[in-house]
């Protein structure tokens, strides 16, 4: 990482922590079926899920302004899709293996999981914005 992106990333996180921005009730509610918090403790059961289903896996932060921006998108896609796919959610700094063993760079990422593992050109970085979103789903739904 660029040392002016990682400078723009820690400005955000900073901002954000000193303005509350993202905190609130919202951020309390219960997740949906087909979404799961990944840490360490569980990830070898998401990848037996990921044997039956594709496994999206979104790398992201609650300091990261385009990762709140796009939780609340791709859980309401997650639910759309009717369980076609899981959403794993990893909370970088909380699981530090698991974005080492991703080599997880930039934030948000996501990447499509089959059979434990990686699917090919399934990483999608940033927040390209719901239709595009939905449009690299639907790639990795046909993928797998």
């Amino acid at each position: 990482m660029s040392k002016i992106k990682r400078f723009v990333c820690v400005l955000a996180g900073v901002l954000a922590l000193v303005t509350g921005f993202g905190s609130g009730a919202a951020s309390a509610a219960p997740k949906a079926e087909n979404v799961v918090t990944v840490t360490s403790a569980n990830y070898a059961e998401v990848m037996n899920i990921s044997k039956q289903k594709l496994v999206i896996m979104d790398f992201g932060a609650t300091w990261c302004p385009p990762c709140r921006q796009m939780k609340p998108v791709i859980e309401r896609l997650a639910a759309e899709y009717g369980g076609r796919f899981l959403l794993g959610e990893v909370d970088v700094d909380q699981s530090r293996d698991l974005s080492s063993r991703y080599n997880i760079r930039y934030l948000p990422t996501l990447v499509g999981v089959r059979n434990t593992t990686e699917l090919p050109s399934s990483r999608n970085i940033g927040y390209p914005g719901e239709s595009r979103l939905r449009a690299w789903i639907d790639a990795q739904l046909a993928k797998s």
